[in-house]
């Protein structure tokens, strides 16, 4: 029993949960004093792009889905809201990523950086159509854009992060 107790704390998933907590508390709490133009970085959406465009579609989707249901529940939103336009950032930076034959390191950060604008303004509009009204305004082009500035800069350091967050489960071995 212990052992199958360590197994799972030694999980990718595991360490995936742990890390994306830590990214929510910087997010909720750094990140929302920190605002330029009078927004703040969205740190979750920057991880999830980074985390798709590391790894393949298949696991982009699910750090976005576990990140966005993480954070719906810390926001005054109807639960999945977010994990279903996190899921499709994850998973939309590796599909971009897969179109290019060997993406560059600057390409890597430019699209991660993109896509992450892009759920920005894919947020509100998911918002608007289940009916909650004043999402919509002209705020969340500044807030994409101040989001893909912070992913030119905070993608880099998130991608060995997301390395070691998401590497295969390393088998233990029996003494």
């Amino acid at each position: 029993m212990f052992e199958r107790l360590l197994q799972v704390v030694a999980s990718r998933w595991f360490r995936l949960v742990l890390v994306a907590l830590l990214v929510l508390s910087l997010q909720t709490t750094l990140f929302s004093e920190i605002r330029f133009f009078g927004y703040s970085v969205q740190l979750m959406a920057i991880f999830v792009a980074v985390a798709g465009g590391v790894h393949d579609v298949r696991v982009g989707a699910i750090v976005g889905l576990v990140s966005g249901l993480m954070y719906d529940a810390v926001l005054a939103t109807p639960l999945g809201i977010s994990g279903l336009v996190l899921g499709a950032t994850g998973a939309g930076t590796a599909l971009v990523l897969q179109s290019f034959r060997e993406p560059t390191w600057w390409l890597r950060i430019l699209v991660m950086s993109a896509t992450a604008a892009l759920s920005e303004i894919v947020m509100p509009l998911t918002k608007a159509v289940v009916g909650l009204g004043g999402w919509l305004s002209p705020r969340m082009f500044v807030v994409s854009l101040v989001t893909f500035i912070g992913g030119l800069v905070l993608a880099a350091p998130f991608i060995p992060v997301s390395r070691w967050t998401l590497r295969e489960q390393v088998s233990l071995g029996r003494r």
